[in-house]
């Protein structure tokens, strides 16, 4: 399903849905970038703490264009049963309005991902004009602190100091004193663009019987009674409310996965969860340990398929490969001639991604992330997983995943694993048994080392 600020709505209620039945979700990130440079890309020397640094910066310089979330749902059937496939594709952009206040978002662009992008059909007139908006919790907060203080003639105004912009307010100043002793009812103030009106509004905000409105590029302001302006507030705070969540967005569909405390499984991780975590819930931490410790209480159970893959000699050995790209079409055709292999279908409402694969558009991406691991769970010699067992679930179907919960591919030396949330601290090598811990079942994604935007390109070995 494609998803724009269009179709938002209807979306949020089917993931909304969708989320509460699955077993686990498949996630995945188009970017505007991924590294500065080559001395800025995470070197397997570096120690923890420099590449949390690293991917720090890059998530802090460069932008989301779409996060695909793909849930997976296990259905009984007459024939043992299949995952039923759910794929969004969320097209996603910065907002950037509350109400009157702009909201402003800086972020870096490569050419090189553009360019990636642009060889791919991503259509950029639809990520400005109708992504769906997205702004933090913490963010919002601020803006709604700081609006509703102007309304209630709170805060100090700032102004540009130049002549024009003091010969303006001065002159605003009489106005409003002259209206304020006199029994007009209405007061137009011409204003020549809008920061001049915000002024206006800022101004006759400080007088208690006093409102505005916009008019033909100008300002009224008119009279109320001090009972009429505290409706007029407190709509205008109502109003205030739902232009927020408005410009939260695509935040609300973070929250319902993050709520859900479902698996969440990616292929080469690290930048997908900290640009999920900085760009939709909070910014980041300032050090690695602290990172660690926070994303337990936002995504909990993540697993990455390019360390499963990486940690499983049998796996390398069999394909010779890490990266998604090479090794989905191998697992799909293999699964195509193996009937006991789990079967992965998409949903009805939902058939327009298999007729339409588009590689590299986020939610398709996230739907063979999720197959391939599906697919990858049938391995002889690969992951060892219990075999499925009875689950109080009515989807039934636990499986237990021992060595690879919160495990992040990412080479320090000779070990490979960023141990996030429970797993604690970085280290575990290809031998690491860690916490036993229980997941229905997660997704491979892609691997985002090098390549313009998306880690399908890209496999650091």
């Amino acid at each position: 399903m494609d998803v724009t600020r269009l179709n938002f709505a209807e979306a949020l209620r089917e993931f909304r849905e969708a989320v509460a039945e699955c077993d686990f979700a498949a996630m995945d990130m188009e970017m505007t970038g991924l590294y500065e440079s080559k001395e800025q890309q995470p070197h397997r020397l570096d120690s923890a703490d420099e590449r949390y640094a690293k991917l720090k910066r890059s998530v802090e310089t460069y932008g989301v264009m779409q996060v695909g979330i793909s849930l997976f749902t296990w259905r009984e059937d007459g024939d043992g049963g299949f995952y039923e496939a759910r794929p969004f594709n969320f097209n996603v952009f910065p907002a950037t309005t509350v109400g009157r206040t702009p909201v402003e978002t800086h972020m870096g662009f490569k050419n090189t991902a553009l360019e990636f992008l642009a060889r791919n059909s991503f259509d950029f007139n639809k990520w400005v004009y109708s992504g769906i908006p997205f702004l933090r919790a913490e963010d919002a907060n601020r803006i709604r602190a700081e609006r509703a203080a102007l309304l209630g003639g709170r805060q100090a105004m700032v102004v540009a100091d130049d002549g024009a912009t003091r010969a303006f307010v001065r002159g605003i100043e009489r106005a409003l004193r002259a209206f304020a002793a006199s029994g007009e009812r209405t007061l137009r103030c011409e204003t020549a663009n809008a920061y001049q009106r915000k002024i206006v509004h800022d101004m006759a905000a400080r007088h208690d019987t006093l409102a505005t409105r916009g008019i033909d590029g100008d300002v009224e302001v008119f009279r109320v009674t001090r009972k009429e302006m505290a409706k007029l507030a407190a709509k205008r705070l109502r109003l205030l409310d739902a232009s927020i969540d408005e410009a939260r967005g695509f935040c609300a569909v973070v929250d319902l996965l993050s709520a859900a405390r479902k698996p969440v499984v990616g292929h080469n991780m690290p930048l997908d969860v900290l640009h999920a975590y900085a760009k939709f819930h909070r910014a980041l931490p300032s050090t690695r340990v602290a990172f660690e410790q926070a994303v337990a209480g936002f995504l909990p159970v993540l697993i990455d398929t390019k360390y499963i893959i990486e940690s499983t000699p049998a796996i390398k050995a069999r394909y010779k490969t890490s990266s998604l790209e090479d090794i989905a079409p191998m697992l799909e055709l293999e699964a195509a001639r193996d009937p006991g292999r789990p079967l992965v279908r998409f949903h009805p409402r939902f058939a327009h991604t298999a007729a339409h694969k588009v590689m590299h558009e986020a939610g398709y991406d996230a739907y063979i992330t999720g197959a391939t691991f599906i697919r990858l769970l049938k391995l002889d010699g690969g992951i060892d997983l219990a075999a499925r067992a009875t689950s109080a679930s009515e989807h039934g179907g636990e499986l237990v995943l021992y060595r690879y919960i919160n495990r992040l591919y990412m080479l320090f030396g000779d070990d490979m694993a960023w141990r996030v949330g429970g797993g604690g601290g970085s280290g575990s090598g290809r031998s690491s048994s860690g916490d036993s811990r229980s997941a229905r079942a997660a997704s491979p994604a892609k691997d985002k080392e090098e390549a313009p935007t998306s880690a399908m390109e890209n496999d650091a070995d």
